[in-house]
């Protein structure tokens, strides 16, 4: 044979080993399931058992929930002649993206829980899980902030009946926290502590220091263990920020659901409740913010201008006593109305101007645009201006928010940054233009100013300085009116701001995230039908032996299955002759039937039986086949050709006796090993004396005589030989033969040593090849049942 036909078989061989442990035949999965049903059986209860256990003795984590209406901001329309602009506040224009990211800002979560009383968490020790008691605890610390406390480590206490403590601490080191600058205050190294202290008595040491408060309301159990821990602000803002969730009711909504889980069902409601205070203060916070810049503005406008009109005024009352000064003439008067109303523009003209180049200048040096104060003065042409201001500010607070919530590169730190170069440079360009403006207004209104000044000139001098202080202190009073009616507005502005948002849900418990009951009962289910499954997959799997009719079609298609033989729970050797109406006695009458029908018009005489491998079976086979045909009335010789491991010799207590080694030597004739047994119709051939030769006395001319010899006096010949996987002593004796049935026994041969076996026998053309399945379970394919009902009780005594 050359290399690429055994290429060839190999190939054939291990795709028929694959088709052997075939899983995704459906009869055969019920099968092994109906096999295994024990292992589905045990793993049912033992995982409902383990979920049971583990929703009794695990702490649950619940979710709350709270509820958030993000309400556009309405622009006030202001009128030229009621607000100056810029005093009203400007609408901020924010996504729901925005404050849902600011809402998880550390800043804010941090703002939360200043106002909490967080910092000290209360526990019950418990048999399997320990108890964290929020407003149930039968005690209260009460600690110095000043003090540097040990923080992460518990601090156990137990109570006795007579109200004394004992504190236990036992700690290989940890960090220490001072309350009251909410800083660092360093380590300490190994802490043991064990004291009985009364309640009200200060536990002080280096790391700690803290006395215990009892509770009236609530009840307390002397012997119970309870214990408490420290926290830091900044930790469990930390903590609470990685637990919130923002989240729109749908896509393009104002509507947020605010979330949170923990363990406590109290502290994660009271956090989102006063998480949607600060988030409510926050955003009336930054719409007061310009309203208060603006009112300490006019303060500081109206304290300068009032020194400024009491000097005027006493001036005027002066120089009306010195000169004997009545008033002025109607012609005076008139003009001096037209001076003031001209030099009026001028001096509101100059504000707008020294203004916007303050803000010019500032946006060249500073980059903080909060201390922009919008001009008190009246223009359509700066709306655009003061827009944009506005948009500065309010970008900036936006950025100053975020500093402490995100990294430097974080891309919408990046967009915010991006937003205010832009903004800055549309300013001044924006600026600019108006400056533009300003000034061609400033040329027409003091070349106006000109024209008067020259005709008061023409005046009387006295009338001329009256005129002069008069218009000055008209000036100052318009302004000061002005500044006092604006003041007042815009504090009725302040008062009457109220927040954007508006809290729709106080926080409740919404749901248990874990454990859930159903959930873990449903997966419990899926796993314990899993794990049997997943068992039985991996034994079938990793199984490498044959085990039943269904393999042996797999992986030796081109051999006919002639028998099969059921498991021998009885032990006999002989069943056929022991147990003759079992079912295993009518396997080997449906094997002789078999043979008979195979041989057709020649007839079988001589038959040998061989296997892969020892413990398969072939000299129980061998007697009961020899057996069966014996009591159909054929004259059945059995020859015990295994002379390494001769069992038939034990079987028929032939010991002592001669046998084929004997013959083969010429120590015997035929005729003198050949020995009568119990059996009507049987006789034996032994092996004899175990030879060192086997081989080389079988390929000898005494082999062939022996056979003929057997063809003449007997029916049938069967033939006891030697494992061929094994050994070659079968393959020699297998010429001789006119049927070859090999020995295949459920659960113990091996797939690869049958496949490889069989195929070196059908690639040498041996006749009359077939195979028997030996110690089949009664239990496969339904045969147990078939058999309970048939033969009832005439099985096995």
């Amino acid at each position: 044979m050359n290399n690429t036909e055994n290429t060839s078989q190999a190939f054939q061989a291990n795709n028929k080993k694959s088709a052997g442990d075939n899983l995704f035949d459906i009869n055969r999965l019920i099968r092994l399931v109906l096999k295994n049903w024990y292992l589905f059986v045990i793993s049912v209860p033992l995982c409902l058992g383990a979920v049971f256990m583990y929703h009794r003795y695990t702490v649950p984590v619940y979710k709350a929930s709270a509820t958030l209406m993000l309400k556009g901001s309405e622009q006030k329309t202001l009128s030229q002649a009621d607000l100056i602009e810029g005093f009203g506040l400007s609408p901020e224009m924010r996504s729901v993206e925005n404050q849902s990211f600011i809402i998880r800002s550390r800043n804010i979560i941090k703002k939360a829980i200043d106002r909490l009383d967080f910092g000290v968490s209360y526990y019950q020790k418990g048999r399997f899980k320990d108890s964290e008691l929020y407003n149930s605890s039968p005690f209260t610390i009460e600690f110095d902030s000043v003090h540097p406390q040990l923080v992460n480590v518990p601090i156990e206490l137990v109570f006795n009946e007579v109200n004394e403590i004992s504190v236990k601490i036992n700690s290989e080191g940890g960090v220490l926290h001072n309350y009251s600058s909410e800083k660092f205050a360093g380590r300490t190294g190994a802490l043991e502590y064990s004291k009985l202290v009364s309640l009200n008595e200060w536990v002080s040491e280096d790391a700690y220091s803290f006395k215990v408060r009892r509770k009236n309301n609530v009840n307390l159990t002397p012997g119970v263990s309870y214990y408490f821990i420290f926290k830091t602000h900044q930790q469990l803002t930390s903590e609470y920020r990685s637990t919130l969730g923002v989240a729109p009711y749908r896509e393009g909504s104002s509507i947020l659901f605010i979330s949170s889980i923990g363990t406590s069902r109290g502290k994660i409601v009271r956090f989102l409740d006063e998480l949607c205070e600060v988030i409510l203060e926050h955003n009336l916070d930054r719409k007061n913010d310009m309203a208060t810049r603006s009112i300490a503005f006019i303060e500081a406008q109206l304290k300068t201008v009032s020194d400024t009109l009491d000097k005027v005024q006493n001036r005027l009352s002066s120089y009306r006593k010195a000169n004997r000064f009545m008033g002025p003439s109607e012609f005076s008067q008139k003009l001096a109305d037209k001076y003031y109303d001209t030099e009026s523009k001028l001096k509101m003209l100059d504000m707008r101007i020294e203004y916007y180049e303050y803000i010019k200048k500032n946006l060249e040096v500073s980059n903080d645009f909060e201390e922009f104060l919008l001009p008190a003065v009246d223009n359509k042409n700066t709306g655009l201006v003061n827009e944009f201001v506005a948009q500065l500010i309010e970008l900036q607070k936006e950025k100053e928010m975020l500093k402490g919530a995100a990294q430097l590169n974080n891309q919408y730190l990046v967009t915010v940054q991006s937003k205010i170069e832009v903004t800055v440079d549309l300013l001044n360009k924006s600026i600019n233009q108006v400056l533009r403006n300003f000034g061609l207004e400033k040329a027409k209104i003091e070349k106006e100013l000109s024209a008067i000044l020259q005709d008061m000139e023409k005046l009387p001098e006295l009338e001329k300085d009256y005129l002069i202080i008069d218009r000055t202190y008209k000036l100052n009073d318009a302004i000061y009116t002005f500044l006092l009616q604006k003041h007042s507005e815009t504090q009725i502005s302040k008062a009457s701001n109220v927040p954007d948002n508006e809290i729709i849900d106080n926080a409740s418990i919404s749901a248990i995230v874990s454990p859930n009951k159903n959930s873990d009962y449903k997966k419990g289910i899926m796993l314990a039908l899993l794990i049997p499954a997943v068992f039985i997959g991996l034994k079938e799997f990793l199984n490498t032996k044959v085990r039943g009719a269904d393999d042996l079609k797999y992986l030796i298609p081109e051999v006919p299955v002639l028998g099969m033989v059921f498991n021998n729970k009885s032990g006999a050797e002989n069943v056929i002759n022991e147990h003759p109406h079992s079912i295993i006695s009518e396997s080997f009458r449906s094997i002789r039937t078999k043979l008979k029908f195979m041989a057709g018009a020649n007839d079988f005489k001589v038959i040998t039986l061989t296997s892969s491998n020892t413990g398969e079976g072939k000299t129980f086979c061998a007697q009961n086949i020899a057996s069966v045909f014996a009591i159909s009335g054929k004259k059945t010789v059995l020859v015990g050709f295994d002379m390494r491991k001769p069992r038939l010799t034990a079987l028929f207590n032939l010991n002592s006796k001669q046998g084929l080694s004997n013959y083969f030597i010429g120590q015997s004739a035929v005729e003198d090993i050949i020995y009568d047994t119990e059996l009507d119709g049987v006789s034996v051939i032994p092996a004899g004396p175990i030879p060192p030769n086997p081989s080389e006395l079988i390929v000898g001319d005494k082999t062939h005589e022996l056979y003929q010899y057997l063809r003449d006096n007997f029916d049938i010949v069967v033939i006891d030989s030697p494992p061929i996987g094994l050994v070659a002593d079968a393959r020699l004796l297998m010429h001789y033969s006119d049927c070859n049935l090999f020995i295949v026994r459920s659960n113990y041969t091996s797939k690869d040593h049958l496949v490889h076996t069989i195929d070196n026998l059908t690639s040498e053309r041996v006749d009359g090849l077939g195979v028997i399945l030996n110690d089949l379970s009664m239990n496969e394919k339904g045969y147990g049942y078939y058999s309970a009902e048939y033969y009832g009780g005439k099985t096995q005594s």
